[in-house]
């Protein structure tokens, strides 16, 4: 559990260092992201890729990778009930990041690049290679210290399942159940109210819609931002207990 909680914190910090706003040096966010995405199982140049592009075409089927697959519109995870608890689970999540790595570490050939994953650019290759190397070098590594040392080993990997169950519950709210049309980027993020530890943990992610409208904006201001802007904000009246209530209720779809 404790190992679940910090890999859901490690995604935060990626997350942040991706956006080069943790630290003033550009290469301080960088290695503290690989670090991260070592931790997190997430190699930081295929995350780089997917949350630029999400970025810039937010909650657009077909464009934003996170609710596309090879240029095409998915289901919604909150289309359906059991889809919804599948998704809970946090394996469909895991699966995904283990994926990319595979295919990153095979050098994302071509024909998979742009039939796949078209938010991958080409020149993005290389880098995405040699970390998807490193992410599974590490795993299989603490995969052999299971085998061979110590079975307590395995406990890793349990982490990583209840983290990204954990986290699953976390990115849910984001853009769920909100409109796809528009440009407004207040009007398909939702920012979460929710206490303190949550917003410790997770690098004041929960200000959600404050992030994606100020991305420049570094985690430890968002607060300051948030008042700023708070009357402007049009989803920010849920917390993730409500959120789900009502997904399970059938009112977010």
């Amino acid at each position: 559990l404790s190992f679940g909680v910090l890999s859901c914190g490690l995604f935060a910090c990626e997350h942040e260092t991706v956006h080069n706003t943790a630290f003033k040096s550009k290469a301080l966010n960088q290695w503290a992201a690989r670090l991260a995405g070592i931790g997190h199982l997430y190699p930081s140049a295929i995350f780089r890729e997917l949350h630029f592009t999400h970025h810039r075409y937010t909650h657009i089927p077909g464009k934003d990778p996170e609710i596309s697959f090879g240029g095409k519109p998915v289901p919604a995870v909150v289309s359906s009930l059991p889809m919804y608890l599948s998704w809970l689970s946090g394996l469909p999540l895991l699966m995904m990041k283990v994926f990319f790595t595979i295919v990153g570490a095979f050098g994302t050939p071509e024909f998979l690049r742009k039939n796949a994953f078209p938010f991958i650019s080409a020149k993005a290759r290389g880098k995405v290679m040699l970390e998807s190397w490193i992410v599974l070098a590490v795993y299989i590594g603490i995969i052999i210290l299971a085998i061979y040392v110590n079975p307590g080993f395995w406990g890793i990997f349990i982490g990583q399942v209840v983290g990204h169950s954990l986290l699953a519950s976390y990115v849910s709210p984001e853009h769920n159940g909100l409109p796809h049309e528009g440009d407004n980027i207040l009007e398909k993020t939702r920012s979460m109210k929710t206490n303190a530890f949550v917003r410790w943990l997770m690098w004041n992610m929960p200000y959600h819609a404050e992030h994606h409208a100020y991305p420049a904006v570094p985690f430890h201001a968002l607060p300051t931002l948030h008042k700023e802007i708070e009357t402007e904000l049009k989803h920010n009246d849920l917390g993730y207990p409500r959120f789900h209530i009502k997904v399970f209720r059938r009112k977010i779809k």
